[in-house]
């Protein structure tokens, strides 16, 4: 039995009935609202005395309504008419009479609402409008303490919850200066977005607190999270999205974009491993040399040349196959690196390479033929240096990679660069960005996307990549972090991370196994997913500023700082003190002497 109401529209008892009560006869009319009454999914009322009586009364039988309609209030006051309530009239529900309304001038038959001396006269249509209107007008949100009050005419305003300027209808605090879109009102409380399958996000109205310490970048435009305007966000891949970046469909021209980049023939980064990036600087230095001196890889090589940077003459070598003098043989039986005087990166056993016979001095084959005097697209006319020689302790500071080096130097009066850094592509393509990477002049005031850290140039020569579309830019050091690299503390390969969704299922922080400090998330680090341990880019290689320095020159003396054997240049890796400051000396570039256990900072000696 269905619940029992009396409803003064009725003399009898209404009975409330639904799906699961049959209906006798075709679809009905309500007699409030005058729609069809759907009776699978709507619940109504009837007339109890025509199902107990079985009354073929009209008024009995064909009464039914909605159980919405029999809840109007019995009073409304009408903004139209504001002086004078309006009270609900059941009469007329037969259907030969009707009312017109004053406020849309349609015709009803159905319930309506009339002033008492019956000259103003308003539809249902009208009022549940004004009603839902007046529901809206006093709104209370989750994300805000006071109470909302509509606008209901488009307004263009700054919203608190997106951040943007949309126009739209609006909800405002009369109480503060609280003012939001009616569209971000209605964002659902948890979201899929397309942009993160993994998981639902969830709508926060302020980046979480655990979060702000560094704070956030959209996953999605990579633009700042304001932590006071409301964020999606999945804990689990620290993926944030603004509110209006995830409900986006698509980015724009990425798709056009990938299409370009992928016919053209730029130079692809990061690089596999740091093997694969030296093979890719040689292939730079190589492509310089023959674009300037308009000369083939592919040409038959002099077997002797003269180099400008050295005062001995060098003769053609296959590392691998030729025989080569005595103390490169010696180093090869010994399984030891060869390492290029121009470039001071390795030499690979299927390189050709130059050597000296009469010293150690080898160059790779596209380092022995770079001319000595090019053009910078960026930095103009640069002059060649063999740095060491002569001096063993001569060293440069690259104002490209931000290294110290001792090999070949391009330089002028404001600028010097190592013979790699002066030898990069124009425009290269990295994985951290959708658009290809520009050679540019520092920017001032602006960060690098990888490390955060600032992009003041102390010379206004210095270069790194860049998109100035999209305020994207990379020190040209964190462009060349390779993909994967080894480190003795881990059994596994360390993968470069640059982006969140990289660490799936990752809740917690990212502390660096090296330094102990918690890692800024929105950086580039490396991390091993098997053992859950992660580094700093810097923290990987803490000797990287001396990366570009040939070591291993012997026999160094000097007449101020006397020892007796000769001492060697090298990068020390043990924790070990100056002899000369008594500062520890681990990751620095020192002399040492073996047999004696001496070793001093370069800079002390």
């Amino acid at each position: 039995m269905g619940e029992l109401i009396k409803h003064f529209c009725h003399e009898h008892k209404l009975i409330l009935s639904g799906a699961d009560e049959s209906v006798v006869g075709k679809d009905v009319e309500c007699v409030g609202c005058r729609q069809t009454i759907n009776k699978l999914i709507d619940a109504f009322y009837r007339c109890n005395t025509s199902l107990i009586n079985g009354s073929s009364s009209s008024d009995c039988a064909g009464f039914f309504m909605h159980k919405t309609c029999s809840e109007l209030p019995p009073k409304f006051t009408h903004p139209v008419n504001p002086q004078h309530p309006l009270s609900l009239l059941a009469r007329p529900y037969m259907k030969q009479l009707f009312y017109i309304c004053d406020a849309c001038e349609c015709q009803s038959q159905g319930f309506m609402y009339g002033s008492d001396n019956h000259d103003f006269f308003v539809c249902l249509e009208c009022v549940t409008s004004q009603l839902k209107s007046l529901e809206d007008r006093s709104y209370y949100h989750p994300g805000h303490n006071h109470p909302l009050t509509l606008v209901q005419s488009p307004a263009l305003f700054l919203c608190h919850a997106c951040n943007t300027t949309d126009t739209d209808l609006s909800y405002i605090c009369t109480k503060c200066c609280f003012w939001i879109h009616k569209s971000c009102a209605n964002a659902p409380i948890t979201y899929q977005c397309k942009f993160h399958n993994e998981h639902t996000l969830i709508l926060d109205y302020s980046l979480p607190q655990e979060y702000r310490k560094f704070g956030c970048r959209c996953s999605i435009c990579d633009k700042p999270i304001i932590y006071r305007k409301w964020v999606y966000y999945c804990a689990n891949c620290r993926f944030f999205a603004h509110v209006k970046c995830a409900s986006l469909n698509e980015i724009l021209s990425e798709n056009e974009i990938d299409d370009e980049v992928r016919e053209s023939n730029l130079m692809h980064f990061p690089a596999h491993d740091e093997a694969s990036l030296h093979e890719m600087m040689q292939q730079c230095i190589m492509k310089a040399t023959d674009a300037l001196l308009h000369d083939s890889a592919t040409a038959e090589p002099s077997p002797y040349i003269n180099h400008w940077g050295h005062k001995h003459q060098l003769a053609l070598r296959n590392k691998n196959a030729e025989p080569l003098t005595l103390d490169l043989n010696w180093k090869l039986a010994n399984a030891e690196l060869l390492i290029c005087d121009g470039c001071t990166k390795p030499i690979s056993f299927v390189d050709i390479l130059y050597e000296c016979n009469s010293c150690n001095f080898v160059l790779h084959r596209s380092c022995a033929h770079f001319p000595k005097w090019i053009d910078h697209h960026l930095a103009g006319k640069l002059g060649g240096t063999l740095a060491q020689e002569g001096n063993e302790l001569a060293f440069f500071y690259c104002q490209g990679c931000g290294t110290l080096g001792n090999g070949i130097s391009m330089s002028n009066e404001t600028v010097v660069f190592h013979l790699g850094c002066a030898s990069l592509p124009r425009i290269i393509k990295h994985e951290a960005h959708r658009h290809p990477l520009e050679q540019l002049k520092y920017p001032d005031d602006l960060f690098c996307k990888a490390c955060l850290s600032g992009l003041e140039a102390t010379d206004k020569e210095t270069i790194m990549y860049g998109c100035e579309k999209c305020e994207f830019y990379i020190h040209i050091w964190c462009a060349f972090r390779p993909h994967l690299v080894k480190h003795r503390w881990d059994p596994h390969p360390l993968y470069l991370i640059l982006f969140l969704k990289n660490v799936t299922d990752h809740p917690h922080e990212f502390n660096c196994e090296f330094c102990s400090e918690q890692i800024n998330a929105n950086t580039w680090f490396y991390h091993c997913n098997v053992c859950d341990q992660s580094y700093h880019t810097y923290c990987i290689d803490p000797s990287y500023f001396y990366s570009n320095i040939k070591c291993g020159a012997t026999n160094i003396y000097s007449d101020s700082r006397p020892h007796s054997h000769g001492l060697t240049l090298a990068v020390n890796k043990k924790k070990q003190r100056c002899k000369i400051c008594g500062m520890d000396a681990c990751n620095c570039l020192v002399l040492e002497c073996s047999p004696c256990k001496y070793m001093v900072h370069v800079d002390c000696y």
